[in-house]
């Protein structure tokens, strides 16, 4: 897929005064998935066919990815994800990414094992057991506000930091809908959730990488150290990230040929609409003709 060329930065009176009026613009509601009125929390299969329903949802491009640790006991890493609208350039839309095991799953404290939920800030992120569970991998949206999204974090994760940036070249911004096909990559790649294998370190790990691998104009900037670490030791996660890059451009590639097949058969279908209409009006016209000769 062909993305936009990088141009140069030039000074217009246009781009100031958006500047200026940037806080007092609404927020867009037109790409749903990406840009609500509302709060949605949507597993990535569900995200992904929001975004097959919406053109505008799967043109949204990802410029910014935010890797982000809590610093509770439970040490739970997820992503945020900062998304451009595609036609009103002003609005950015910060989606939550992570995984957990499933809610009415057996959850363990990562310490001890124990059968348990663990509570972080007022709500409840959990641990898995040490045997696999089913995983929950699942993207939270929210109004394009920066209070909704602290809001939600605070409420879901309480103390967090952030670890590291990814940033993405304007002309090289992964697309929503490649965001959505390697995020169900992933979910076909491991289903379940494992303790020393596919757990949120492992998730949050191999998306980042993956995205670094197929979309390689990026930025990383390192905010703070503990990727991948509880209480200070490093987590066994699988290494997953050539093979999910693989799965990932075969998953794309057929991708873009169901699309361009779509495109071909609306075209032949307006094509033959076309003519059945000039079929239609053919009498007229040689009527018209007569009459003129």
């Amino acid at each position: 897929m062909a993305f936009k060329s990088k141009s140069v930065q030039r000074f217009s009176v246009r781009g100031f005064l958006a500047a200026i009026l940037h806080p007092f613009m609404t927020s867009p509601t037109d790409a749903p998935g990406a840009f609500t009125l509302g709060d949605s929390n949507n597993d990535v299969g569900d995200w992904h066919t929001l975004l097959l329903n919406n053109e505008l949802s799967s043109r949204c491009e990802l410029e910014r990815m935010v890797c982000c640790k809590c610093t509770t006991r439970v040490e739970h890493e997820f992503l945020l994800m900062y998304f451009r609208h595609p036609t009103q350039h002003h609005a950015v839309a910060i989606l939550v990414l992570d995984r957990t095991s499933r809610p009415d799953s057996t959850e363990n404290d990562i310490c001890n094992g124990s059968s348990r939920s663990v509570g972080i800030g007022q709500s409840t992120v959990v641990s898995p057991s040490v045997s696999a569970t089913p995983a929950h991998d699942s993207i939270f949206t929210t109004p394009n506000n920066g209070s909704a999204i602290e809001s939600y974090l605070t409420k879901r994760y309480g103390q967090h930091k952030y670890l590291y940036n990814l940033d993405f070249s304007i002309s090289a911004r992964p697309l929503a809908m490649q965001v959505s096909v390697l995020l169900c990559v992933l979910r076909k790649h491991s289903p379940t959730y494992h303790l020393w294998q596919y757990q949120c370190y492992w998730y949050a790990y191999t998306v980042c990488e993956a995205l670094k691998r197929i979309f390689p104009g990026y930025r990383e900037t390192t905010l703070s150290e503990g990727r991948s670490r509880f209480c200070g030791q490093e987590i066994r996660k699988a290494e997953s990230v050539e093979a999910v890059c693989e799965l990932y451009r075969a998953e794309w590639a057929l991708f873009e040929n169901a699309a361009e097949e779509k495109r071909r058969a609306k075209e032949e279908e307006v094509h033959r609409l076309r003519m059945e209409g000039r079929a239609q009006r053919q009498p007229e016209v040689d009527e018209e003709r007569r009459q003129r000769e």
